[in-house]
């Protein structure tokens, strides 16, 4: 079983690009691969409580079962970039949300290079 680190920059604004990261990562779940999900910059918004209902890619599976597969039925660790999370408003100057997060875990850089050296492969999107 290989570890694998995925990282999202696209949000919702490239529901294609979104899509198709939270579809290679069922894959590599279905193939028995540990899996972990950072997102940084505007995919920090696929966090937000009711954004992945939101987002459709023409011609790929609905984000939002893909996105309820990963992180209902097999508890894939999502990461949200502090950084990225704070300077959209999402978090205020201390870390606490201004909004609802649906899944995720604020995180930090250092978090960011223990799991890069923790993983077989990185992928990026």
């Amino acid at each position: 079983m290989a570890k694998q680190l995925i990282i999202l920059n696209s949000g919702p604004e490239d529901p294609c690009r979104a899509t198709a990261a939270f579809l290679t990562a069922k894959a590599l779940v279905e193939k028995g691969d540990e899996v972990a999900i950072w997102l940084y910059n505007q995919a920090v918004y696929l966090a937000v409580e009711g954004t992945p209902s939101e987002v459709q890619a023409p011609g790929l599976p609905p984000f939002e079962d893909l996105f309820l597969f990963l992180t209902k039925t097999h508890n894939t660790p999502i990461y949200i970039g502090i950084s990225c999370a704070a300077g959209r408003g999402l978090i205020d100057a201390q870390g606490n949300p201004r909004v609802k997060f649906c899944c995720g875990e604020l995180a930090n850089p250092a978090k960011l290079a223990e799991l890069i050296k923790e993983s077989d492969h990185i992928l990026t999107f």
